[in-house]
């Protein structure tokens, strides 16, 4: 799945590996009324590396695999009850010889070489989920697939001041407004944004992450991406997702 969205933006690509680091890009941001509300500053080592397609495909087979529970458990004969004592005697009774009824080959017998619970986990260098993921914020940044709005007038401190709690109705007029409706959204929140995030959570279509959980499944899962200025700022500082489930 990575590797097939990222297929058209490889060809895309104008950063080179030379990508200098300290280069920055200008990223628009938006009011909620979806107005231009200026600019804000991504690294250019985030937002115009270079696309590794077969670096997302590994981080996303490493997150699945993460992912997975692993606790399957096939009936073995040591886990079947009874089978202990012989079914029948040996001889003449005109069946197929057996020595127990828990056998394999009996319907209802126990299960050889199933599954057992074991972990999927595998090891993937930091480095690489790094280098996975700011390939694909660029990707995203090209195809205009990230938007960058300003929250401050529902951050916490305006949330309290204002005396009532922020209603989901207003987020979702909103995204109206920014042409956000119809569309699968991931909502990238600082710990002061909890309030927009709680009202955005029961709008459809619409999925709220940490800022510290950003990954680089989700982002390949949703068809935008909508933070604030203060995410952008922690992606730069190199605050790139590493609590991943």
């Amino acid at each position: 799945m990575a590797k097939a969205k990222l297929e058209n933006s490889e060809q895309q690509v104008a950063a080179s590996p030379s990508v200098v680091k300290n280069s920055v890009v200008k990223i628009a941001v938006k009011s909620l009324s979806g107005k231009d509300a200026g600019s804000v500053d991504g690294a250019g080592w985030v937002f115009a590396a270079e696309i590794i397609p077969h670096l997302v495909h590994a981080t996303v087979v490493w997150q699945r695999s993460k992912a997975r529970s692993g606790t399957h458990q096939a009936l073995t004969r040591t886990l079947k009850e009874g089978g202990k004592k012989k079914p029948y005697k040996q001889k003449h009774t005109g069946r197929a010889r057996a020595g127990s009824s828990v056998s394999p080959l009996w319907v209802g017998g126990a299960s050889i070489h199933g599954p057992l619970p074991r972990s999927y986990e595998t090891r993937l260098p930091k480095r690489t989920r790094k280098q996975a993921l700011a390939s694909v914020l660029t990707e995203r940044l090209q195809n205009n697939a990230i938007m960058v709005v300003d929250f401050s007038e529902f951050s916490g401190a305006s949330a309290k001041t204002s005396g009532s709690e922020l209603k989901t109705k207003v987020v979702a007029a909103s995204f109206k407004s920014l042409g956000l409706i119809g569309k699968k959204v991931l909502v990238v929140c600082q710990p002061s944004e909890q309030s927009f995030a709680r009202a955005a959570k029961n709008i459809g279509n619409v999925s709220i992450l940490a800022a510290e959980g950003l990954n680089v499944y989700d982002l390949l899962a949703h068809d935008m991406l909508v933070c604030s200025k203060a995410t952008i700022e922690s992606i730069n500082a190199g605050g790139m997702g590493e609590s991943v489930n």
